[in-house]
């Protein structure tokens, strides 16, 4: 049982943001991303300033490959190497473990275009292309992050995108241009291909959508991160079930920016309760609340302030607390 942030932070400081993850997330830090520094630290930005084998740039609508180097992707590069400078500064060069997250493959070729106007994902060869971009510059990255800071580096991946993919409401970049629904097969093919090259512990994050069970346990992910509000209705309660006794860890978001730990921790045991009569209720152990589960907020983080923020990860952290040690009492 642990507790974590999932990487996006309101604000711009990477400095305040560092010292809030080390002083709240105590031994399992994460690389803070803030987007509203702009182009370039947006989620996408920041995974495209690791793709050194395929040339993207920012076009009028969206990012775009493009059959040159571009100076902008190159930025975002420089962005990621001050933000680790900083965040070096505020941890020192000693932490123990330490997760940096991208944006994912089906994610990456949902909002990145070819030149001929069309998103990336409707080119097979396209695909390829990109998904062994990704893995090249994820391993890039976590092995400068791990020398940086001599840290246990574990990994993130981030499709917000998913969902929309699965069930074919991702809308074209025309009227014309239809967006055909993608087979869940062949979404934890490509997924099992980026983490299957992920030797360290790894992280698929499902959170503000509704999770798609079978990619929850197709995809590889040594962990699943779901939003609570989104696990719904009997198919949702089984699949739920069904992946947590599978075998694949669960990462639970409960917190949100208007969270506070209360004195009496009355607030943070309401959620520590709920979740232990959630699992009563689908009749699986509470055991599993233990070995088999993380607490992180479960969205709405960049709506508040970074203090905001900081109550969320607390509440987060006192609620795996509990969750961890009380369990078979909540």
């Amino acid at each position: 049982m642990g507790a974590y942030g999932l990487g996006e932070l309101p604000g711009t400081s990477v400095a305040e943001a560092a010292d809030i993850i080390g002083g709240e997330t105590g031994d399992f830090r994460h690389l803070p991303q803030l987007p509203a520094r702009g182009l370039g630290a947006d989620q996408i930005g920041r995974t495209v300033g690791l793709l050194d084998m395929i040339n993207i740039d920012r076009g009028a609508r969206s990012w775009v490959m493009s059959t040159r180097p571009s100076r902008l992707t190159h930025l975002t590069g420089d962005f990621l190497d001050m933000d680790l400078d900083t965040c070096e500064e505020v941890w020192g060069t000693s932490v123990d473990k330490l997760k940096v997250q991208v944006a994912g493959p089906w994610t990456l070729g949902a909002r990145i275009e070819l030149a001929n106007g069309h998103r990336v994902l409707t080119d097979p060869g396209a695909m390829r292309d990109l998904t062994q971009a990704l893995i090249a510059g994820i391993e890039a990255h976590t092995t400068t992050v791990a020398r940086r800071f001599r840290a246990d580096v574990e990994v993130q991946v981030d499709e917000p995108e998913l969902q929309a993919l699965i069930d074919g409401s991702l809308p074209g970049t025309s009227t014309f241009d239809i967006i055909r629904a993608v087979n869940v097969s062949d979404v934890n093919e490509r997924l099992r291909a980026v983490f299957d090259s992920i030797e360290a512990p790894t992280f698929l994050n499902l959170t503000d959508q509704t999770p798609s069970w079978e990619v929850a346990r197709g995809a590889g992910a040594t962990t699943v991160q779901v939003s609570m509000d989104r696990v719904r209705g009997n198919e949702h309660l089984d699949g739920f079930g069904e992946t947590i006794t599978s075998g694949v860890r669960l990462g639970l978001g409960l917190a949100t920016p208007g969270d506070v730990v209360d004195e009496l921790r009355e607030v943070p045991r309401a959620h520590a309760v709920k979740v232990a009569r959630f699992f009563d209720h689908l009749g699986v152990s509470r055991s599993h609340l233990v070995d088999d589960i993380d607490v992180h907020p479960r969205g709405g983080i960049l709506h508040g302030t970074i203090t905001d923020a900081a109550q969320a990860y607390r509440m987060a952290a006192v609620v795996a607390d509990m969750l961890s040690r009380d369990s078979g009492d909540l």
